[in-house]
């Protein structure tokens, strides 16, 4: 094992998609894992979900092809292109997500398809007034394109009404498909959470779960976070008091001290956060508290571990003073950010 790496906690995956699962009732699950399964790996955790969902869900079709699944896999919508059409896998559902794509569809082979549907988001899909004419082109003159699924996506989580609302659009040229085409689902992470969207989205038959089955959100649920970085100091050394530390001399040691070197920086998200900007006044605040109060990212058995000047691209100098030269330090770091190299550990 090297001196970085992420360990994901398999039982924490399958505790999360349990409780999912009770959230959605009996709508059908849909496994999210683009972006190399939010950064968790996508070859082990295709095949960890291959049996506890009932389709994977990629973001293009490259991502396809590096997993070996039986279980159905969906191209999402908006980097699904006519080129994705020319795989010939069976197990592979396409989405048509602009009207020009169906002039170029194939005639001669039988393509499954997940059609999704613009309800606000404008980013790509079939406008709802022109979801049935599409569905009958699909059905008059593609007889081998096989309609497996309606979607859309909610994108503003955070206001309900609105989502409700959004929902509700979607209701209106979707439902009347319900039972004809089997998979209708809107419901991703946020909305799987929230009571009055789920509600609103009860004529669904399927939610797609990304987010929420890695623990990235939905804590208050009972949802667990199935990820934690770790690091062993790969060297120590002795540094004087009065000497400086590190690029830019940015650290000046207070007394004798021990320094530790991690090997891990700004290319594995050391430094970096997923921060959301608020507004000018909140951001000053922040900024303000937080040159008054560290934050701490590195801990030795719960006690925070206190970055010397500032991480390297992949080097991050430690106060050692006291601690064990082989000390496991827990590191608090987002697979979505880090660097998707860092060894993976997986633990059942």
């Amino acid at each position: 094992m090297s001196n970085f790496w992420c360990e994901i906690d398999l039982n924490a995956i399958e505790h999360n998609i349990n409780i999912i699962k009770k959230l959605i009732g009996d709508k059908k699950l849909i496994g999210v894992i683009k972006g190399d399964a939010y950064g968790l790996g996508i070859n082990t955790i295709s095949k960890y979900l291959e049996d506890k969902v009932d389709i994977l869900a990629v973001g293009n079709i490259e991502e396809s092809r590096q997993i070996d699944v039986k279980t159905d896999i969906l191209l999402l919508s908006p980097l699904c292109t006519i080129e994705d059409f020319k795989d010939d896998r069976e197990n592979l559902i396409f989405s048509i997500d602009n009207e020009e794509i169906i002039k170029e569809l194939p005639q001669n082979t039988k393509k499954r398809v997940h059609i999704y549907v613009d309800t606000g988001m404008n980013r790509m899909g079939i406008k709802i007034n022109r979801l049935d004419s599409v569905i009958q082109e699909l059905k008059s003159n593609h007889p081998n394109i096989e309609i497996e699924g309606l979607y859309t996506h909610l994108h503003k989580c955070k206001d309900v009404r609105y989502t409700v609302s959004q929902v509700g659009r979607f209701k209106k040229v979707a439902e009347k498909y319900k039972g004809e085409i089997p998979f209708i689902h809107c419901l991703a992470s946020s909305g799987i959470l929230d009571n009055d969207i789920r509600k609103a989205a009860d004529f669904t038959t399927a939610a797609r779960g990304g987010n929420i089955i890695y623990g990235y959100a939905g804590y208050n649920r009972g949802i667990k976070k199935t990820f934690t970085y770790y690091a062993v100091p790969v060297n120590v050394c002795k540094v004087a008091k009065g000497e400086q530390v590190g690029y830019g001399g940015l650290f000046t040691a207070k007394s004798d001290m021990t320094v530790g070197v991690l090997a891990c920086g700004n290319v594995h998200g050391m430094g970096i956060t997923r921060e959301t900007k608020n507004n000018p006044i909140y951001d000053m605040f922040k900024i303000l508290y937080r040159s008054i109060k560290k934050r701490y990212v590195i801990f030795n058995g719960g006690r925070p571990v206190e970055i010397l000047g500032k991480p390297n691209m992949n080097v991050t100098l430690i106060n050692m003073t006291g601690l064990d030269k082989y000390a496991k330090l827990k590191i608090d770091l987002s697979p979505v950010i880090s660097e998707s190299s860092v060894e993976k550990v997986y633990i059942e």
